[in-house]
């Protein structure tokens, strides 16, 4: 079974054009966590740029001509603390039930991240197996370290924590959620960075190429060409079955900034992982224009 899951985990990382092949980061204090299963039910709350509360997309994870499963990232909420907006986001990865005979699984990650987009809080809960088993990141920048709980969701949804590590940090830190939302935050300039991202216990970097590269992609839930902003990077540091760690995403050229297509390598080629639902308020995708159509 843990072969079976870490092909799978190396999914999310690739959507959000980022590596995520540990499980990752979490908070300088305790988590509020977010009980909305439906987010787009919520009132949509604009912020005037990439955030929107009520923000809730679906991707189709594929390899070659396999539908291998979903991803769904929601913005459930959002509040005032410590002099910072703090936006609450929760993602769920369900592999292909018709394929339940090789691979079952079901994870769950929450992340809190303020207006800087720097995470505050991260949780994953793993329900594929009989029991949910969880993992909570809390930050203690003050004291250079973080905080790494595991443990049981009991009946009742108590969590029980069984074990705490301590992991040493020199910087503010990333988690592989909120890596997702400091792409889309940055994908329209043109730099590279290095940004150090907390991978299960140890302080890592993914290396992001942030090109500004405008371009047209086409997706099946679309008539026409997405114009699109490209970026590409590797994460610098070992992923499971020989997996590269190299990464390119394409989103949406405009202030929403919309993960629209993004691939990544393995030995056996590559995978795909495409929008196919959205709800967001005033999102359409835009219309990709040849250059000398302008």
């Amino acid at each position: 079974m843990k072969r079976r899951r870490g092909w799978w985990l190396a999914v999310l990382p690739v959507f959000i054009g980022l590596l995520f092949l540990g499980l990752g980061v979490g908070s300088s204090q305790p988590v509020a966590e977010a009980q909305a299963e439906h987010p787009s039910e919520l009132l949509a709350v604009t912020t005037g740029g990439m955030l929107q509360v009520g923000e809730e997309l679906e991707y189709d994870v594929s390899y070659s001509f396999f539908h291998i499963g979903t991803i769904r990232t929601c913005v459930v909420d959002r509040e005032f603390r410590n002099g910072k907006m703090v936006y609450k986001s929760v993602a769920y990865i369900d592999s292909n039930p018709s394929l339940s005979w090789l691979v079952d699984l079901h994870i769950r990650f929450y992340s809190e991240i303020d207006d800087s987009v720097f995470s505050y809080a991260w949780i994953s809960d793993d329900s594929t197996e009989k029991e949910i088993y969880f993992r909570r990141f809390k930050f203690d920048y003050s004291n250079n370290r973080a905080l790494l709980e595991k443990g049981k969701i009991v009946p009742g949804g108590a969590r029980a924590v069984e074990g705490i590590d301590t992991v040493s940090i020199t910087e503010r830190c990333q988690d592989g959620l909120s890596l997702y939302y400091y792409a889309r935050e940055n994908v329209r300039q043109k730099k590279q960075v290095r940004v150090a991202t907390l991978i299960e216990r140890k302080q890592e970097y993914t290396f992001i190429n942030f090109t500004n590269k405008k371009s047209g992609v086409e997706i099946d839930a679309v008539n026409h060409l997405v114009e699109v902003v490209e970026f590409d990077g590797k994460a610098e540091y070992v992923g499971v079955f020989g997996l590269t760690g190299g990464f390119r995403g394409w989103f949406s050229n405009d202030d929403a900034r919309i993960p629209v297509l993004a691939r990544m390598n393995v030995i056996l080629g590559s995978i795909k992982i495409e929008l196919v639902r959205w709800t967001r308020t005033g999102w359409q995708p835009p219309l990709y224009v040849e250059e000398a159509e302008r």
